[in-house]
C-alpha cells in the first residue's frame, strides 16, 4: 500500500503546484492589465486635456476603462473637443472604443448622435445618424489609416452670416484615409443623397457619389506632431476617379490633377466622361431653370465632341479658379 500511495502523492503535489502557478499567472496578468488600463486611461485623458502636439483640448465625460481580460475598452458618456488653432469646436454623444491587448494600435470605436460642430468661419453643423462605426491604426507617426461608416445620416449646415441652411440626408456614407509614402490617400462613398436649401429640396433625383483622390505630401495631416504645419494653400494632388450617379444610366466621371495656389485659387485639368447627356440636361434644367441656356450650350458642346452620340468625353480646364469647357465658361470657383 505504501508503494502505491507514493506516486499518487507525487502527482497530487504536481497538480497543486500547477494550480498555484496558474493562479499566480492569472494574478500577475490581472495586476498588469489593471495598471496598463490605468496608464492608458491617464495618457488618453492627458491627450484629451491638451497634452498633444496639435494642442486640441477634449473632454471624455465619465471616462471608464474595461474589457478585461483580453482587450482594453474606453467608454465616454459624451465627447467634446475644441481646436483653437483651426477655430472649430464640437460636441458628440456617447463613445465606445476598444483595442485587443495583443494589438493595441488597432482601435475600433462607435459613437452615438447627435453632434454639433461650430466653426469660426461662420458655419454651424448639426449631425445625427442611426449608426456610426469606425476603426483606425495608430503608430509612432500618428494615424496610418482610418475608416468610418455611417448609416441614416442627417446633416444641417447653417450660416451664421446669412442664415442660409443646407440640409443633407443619406442612407449610408463611408470614408477611408491613409498615409501613403508621405502622401494622403482619401476615398469616400455616399448613396442616395438628397439636398435641400432652406427647407426646399433641390429638384434632383437622389445622388450617389464616390471619390478616390491623393493629396501630395499631406500625409502629415494624420500626424498630430506636424498636422498644424500642413497648409491648404499650395496643395497638389490628383483625382484618380470621381463618380456622380443620378440613376437610370446618368453617370458622370471625373479624373485628373489639381492644385491650390497660394491665393487659394484652384487650377487643374479634369477629364470628364458623361453618359446619357440628354437625361443629364433635362435633370439639370429641372433643378436649375434659370441656367437653362447655359445647360443647353454645354449639352450641345458635349454632343458635338461625341459626334452626336449621347455619351461623351471632354476636358475641363481650370485656371486660377476659372473653369472652362472648351470655349464655354462654366463659372468662377471662389478662393478656398
Amino acid at each position: 500500500m505504501a508503494m502505491s500511495t507514493a506516486p499518487e502523492s507525487t502527482i497530487s503535489r504536481k497538480v497543486v503546484r500547477l494550480g498555484v502557478l496558474i493562479v499566480l499567472v492569472i494574478a500577475v496578468y490581472s495586476v498588469g492589465w489593471y495598471f496598463a488600463a490605468e496608464f492608458l486611461k491617464k495618457r488618453i485623458l492627458a491627450f484629451f486635456g491638451g497634452g498633444n502636439p496639435a494642442g486640441i483640448t477634449a473632454t471624455c465625460q465619465d471616462a471608464t476603462m474595461g474589457g478585461y481580460p483580453f482587450r482594453f475598452r474606453l467608454n465616454c458618456s459624451g465627447l467634446a473637443f475644441d481646436d483653437h488653432f483651426q477655430g472649430v469646436a464640437a460636441s458628440f454623444g456617447p463613445v465606445r472604443a476598444a483595442a485587443q491587448i495583443y494589438n493595441p494600435g488597432h482601435i475600433v470605436w462607435e459613437m452615438d448622435g447627435p453632434a454639433e460642430i461650430r466653426s469660426a468661419l461662420g458655419l454651424n453643423t448639426a449631425l445625427d445618424w442611426t449608426n456610426m462605426q469606425s476603426s483606425f491604426r495608430i503608430g509612432l507617426s500618428g494615424l496610418s489609416r482610418s475608416s468610418l461608416v455611417m448609416e441614416g445620416l442627417n446633416a444641417t449646415v447653417t450660416s451664421t452670416v446669412s442664415s442660409l441652411q443646407l440640409q443633407v440626408t443619406a442612407p449610408s456614407a463611408q470614408s477611408h484615409v491613409r498615409q501613403n509614402e508621405g502622401n494622403l490617400d482619401y476615398a469616400t462613398l455616399v448613396r442616395d443623397v438628397s439636398v435641400s436649401l432652406d427647407g426646399t429640396r433641390i429638384a434632383l433625383p437622389p445622388i450617389s457619389a464616390s471619390l478616390d483622390a491623393t493629396f501630395a505630401d499631406k500625409g502629415g495631416l494624420l500626424d498630430p506632431r506636424v498636422a498644424q504645419e500642413q497648409k491648404l494653400y499650395g496643395t497638389k494632388g490628383e483625382i484618380r476617379r470621381m463618380v456622380i450617379d443620378l440613376g437610370e444610366g446618368r453617370v458622370l466621371t471625373l479624373a485628373g490633377p489639381f492644385q491650390v495656389g497660394d491665393d487659394g485659387l484652384v487650377s487643374g485639368r479634369i477629364k470628364v466622361e458623361i453618359e446619357q447627356i440628354g437625361a443629364w440636361r433635362d435633370a439639370m434644367k429641372t433643378a436649375y431653370p434659370d441656367q437653362a441656356d447655359m445647360i443647353d450650350n454645354i449639352a450641345n458642346v458635349l454632343r458635338a465632341l461625341a459626334f452626336g452620340r449621347d455619351d461623351s468625353e471632354a476636358e475641363i480646364t481650370i485656371e486660377n479658379g476659372v473653369a472652362m469647357l472648351g470655349f464655354i465658361p462654366l463659372g468662377q470657383i471662389p478662393p478656398l
